[in-house]
């Protein structure tokens, strides 16, 4: 498998923030060495975790439409610089975790998984994509203390991410969830405490909602 990161999505990536901001940090790697990592995670998604149940066997043919690309749009949340540590919830199959410690290579990341299975798998492709910056935690989200940065991908519904979010969350720090892929919004979201943002690039389009605990 070969991963290619579409024109339109490289391009919403390297456009994230000012110059010199997480956009540019990360649109410099996703040609070179640490761009193909992604691929090779691809190939072991298909290869190693959907024969282990990681995913669904129908994911196969869009790995990278709808689980790389993806994971790189949390970036969303970080437009000025990345953040120095950040927290996968729930990561399952390392997403977003995996390919967002690909592309950001100087941030420390948690992946944090209950199940005993998936944290060995995890570690595993940890292993084999030997990434020095990625720690695997088996545990419950119950049992964390505050943290700078928290992604959450399909864990909990908003209505219970954004209270739990918002209580884990250290001031300042910021916290993405995934929303939909959908052509349009939920009108019901603008209830949510938080900013919904659409990821257009997607196909169809991605929505997070960010969250910023603001510093007390």
């Amino acid at each position: 498998m070969k991963f290619h990161v579409k024109p339109e999505v490289r391009g919403w990536v390297s456009a994230l923030g000012d110059a010199g901001g997480t956009g540019a940090q990360v649109g410099q790697v996703l040609g070179g060495p640490r761009g193909m990592l992604l691929a090779t995670f691809a190939e072991w998604l298909v290869e190693e975790g959907i024969p282990a149940g990681l995913l669904s066997p129908s994911e196969g043919y869009r790995i990278n439409n709808r689980h790389i690309e993806d994971s790189l749009s949390f970036l969303v949340g970080w437009p000025a610089a990345p953040p120095e540590t950040l927290l996968d919830v729930g990561s399952g199959g390392g997403l977003p975790g995996i390919p967002l410690a690909i592309v950001l290579a100087h941030t420390q990341v948690t992946l944090l998984e209950r199940s005993k299975k998936r944290s060995g798998l995890l570690r595993r492709a940890v292993r084999v994509l030997n990434l020095g910056n990625v720690e695997v935690v088996e545990g419950d989200l119950e049992e964390l203390n505050q943290r700078e940065a928290i992604v959450m991908r399909g864990v909990l519904p908003p209505s219970l991410g954004v209270p739990w979010m918002r209580q884990t969350l250290m001031p300042g720090g910021t916290g993405v969830i995934a929303l939909s892929r959908r052509k349009a919004p939920d009108p019901a979201w603008s209830e949510l405490e938080g900013t919904v943002a659409e990821v257009s690039v997607l196909d169809p389009p991605g929505w997070l909602l960010i969250i910023r605990e603001r510093g007390h």
